[in-house]
């Protein structure tokens, strides 16, 4: 009961600083990273609608220094600053959780959570007791979630909080980055790996899965490094590169529980093959995505996005049946016969070596492909001017 009265005293007292108007704070992955939504959405505003004063929240320094040398605003989260912007600013964009900013005010504020993409995957669903305090706070405070499709959407407002958000039906801002002319815009470590790939004047096979709650999503099929080695004499002899990029709970530095330090081992063998090579944690997915020939993956919503590229997909899924009994589907990519399917490392290398020699992709493909891109992503969501009519209204 105290701790419920607090929260209401917080809410008061956040609610008494007043509000600058156009001003937004975005942030991104707990202050961690610059990425994702959040960050394709501060670089258009900031290059196409600069009546909007943005300002970046983060708790890397890197971060910091890296955006104010390209003269972004930018504050370390726990700054005076930083605390000051958050306070008053009008909105709080953010792609995960409110700790992407400043979870004591953002929780407070008017915000618009941006999400992370399209999964093709069930999720599970979280029971909350309904709670007077959080139903009065929530019900008075302005709280928006971005999904493209309003039918898909529902599982996951379904999990939060009764009264919580309200859907905002959009596109999601990183896929400008295929339709506006904001790929000239890239992070240190994005424009060394884009350096490297252009280099190697090789086709490029990217390799992007989705987490597992044990934490080893990659190559899980593999009982032996021989089999790694047939796959990276194969992409040698195709005179191609496979460009692998780990989950983020996958990464030590992210700090998160389903981190598993045993997927090292192999990313560490991985790292001596000269045809394998990999995107680092601060890399933004959608930033490289176009630098990809090919997609790898099996049940990531990256396969959404990359249908804006129009490009031959491969569907890596050794553990299907163990996956869809006991995660599940909500959209089955894999039966949308919209790519190869390779059930193992073997049948992997074999698709590799096929489509890197196919100029054209079959038309029942192609045409499968745009009618789940028009479902996924309708066509009357209007780009992501349903985000602008919600930061423009009055």
């Amino acid at each position: 009961m105290l701790r419920d009265l607090i929260k209401i005293l917080f809410f008061f007292i956040m609610k008494s600083f007043p509000k600058k108007k156009k001003l937004l704070i975005f942030g991104d992955r707990a202050g961690l990273r610059f990425a994702d939504n959040s960050r394709h959405l501060f670089l258009y505003l900031n290059r196409f609608k600069n009546d909007y004063r943005c300002i970046w929240i983060t708790k890397d320094e890197k971060i910091v220094k890296f955006l104010k040398h390209n003269n972004f605003e930018v504050y370390k989260k726990n700054s005076l600053k930083g605390i000051y912007f958050c306070l008053v600013a009008e909105w709080h964009l953010f792609n995960f959780v409110e700790e992407d900013i400043n979870s004591k005010i953002t929780i407070y504020s008017k915000c618009i959570l941006l999400w992370h993409g399209v999964l093709p995957k069930k999720v599970n669903e979280i029971k909350h007791s309904d709670n007077f305090f959080n139903n009065f706070i929530f019900k008075r405070t302005e709280k928006y979630f971005v999904y493209p499709n309003k039918e898909l959407a529902q599982p996951f407002l379904n999990r939060f909080p009764k009264y919580k958000y309200n859907l905002l039906q959009s596109n999601l801002p990183r896929n400008l980055i295929f339709e506006k002319e904001l790929n000239n815009f890239y992070i240190d470590a994005e424009k060394l790996l884009i350096k490297r790939i252009e280099d190697s004047k090789k086709k490029i096979f990217g390799y992007f899965p989705t987490w597992r709650e044990d934490g080893l999503e990659i190559f899980r099929d593999v009982k032996n490094n021989d089999e790694l080695e047939e796959l990276n004499l194969t992409l040698k002899k195709n005179n191609s590169l496979l460009l692998l990029k780990k989950h983020m709970n996958s990464e030590k530095k992210d700090g998160d529980r389903r981190y598993n330090p045993v997927i090292e081992k192999m990313i560490n063998f991985l790292k001596e093959k000269d045809s394998i090579i990999f995107a680092d944690y601060e890399t933004d997915l959608n930033s490289i995505l176009n630098k990809c020939d090919y997609l790898i993956t099996d049940y990531s919503g990256v396969v959404f996005d990359y249908l804006y590229l129009n490009r031959p997909i491969i569907f890596y899924v050794p553990d299907y049946d163990e996956f869809e009994k006991n995660t599940g589907l909500e959209i089955n990519v894999i039966k949308k016969n919209i790519g190869k399917i390779a059930n193992n490392v073997g049948e992997l290398s074999k698709l590799i070596a096929e489509v890197s020699h196919i100029k054209n992709e079959e038309a029942d493909i192609l045409k499968n492909k745009e009618n789940l891109k028009n479902m996924i992503f309708p066509k009357n969501n209007n780009g992501i001017d349903n985000i602008f009519k919600i930061l423009e209204r009055t």
